[in-house]
């Protein structure tokens, strides 16, 4: 990794880490509260359907 792309990675940890950048499970990133809000309720939705067929991730016990 050179040097300008370990200080843009390192910007960007620092961008999520304080909260002014916003990142989900599926690794959309955007600044907009809003639009964070909205992927974290989409990927809520998606998960819950999973549960509801009966679909379990890695680890997970199956009944």
């Amino acid at each position: 990794m050179t040097v300008p792309e370990k200080n843009r990675r390192q910007q960007e940890d620092e961008a999520l880490e304080s909260g002014a950048v916003y990142q989900d499970a599926k690794g959309r990133r955007t600044a907009d509260p809003g639009a964070g809000a909205a992927h974290a309720h989409s990927e809520a939705d998606l998960n819950a359907e999973h549960l509801r067929r009966g679909e379990v991730g890695p680890g997970a016990p199956e009944e």
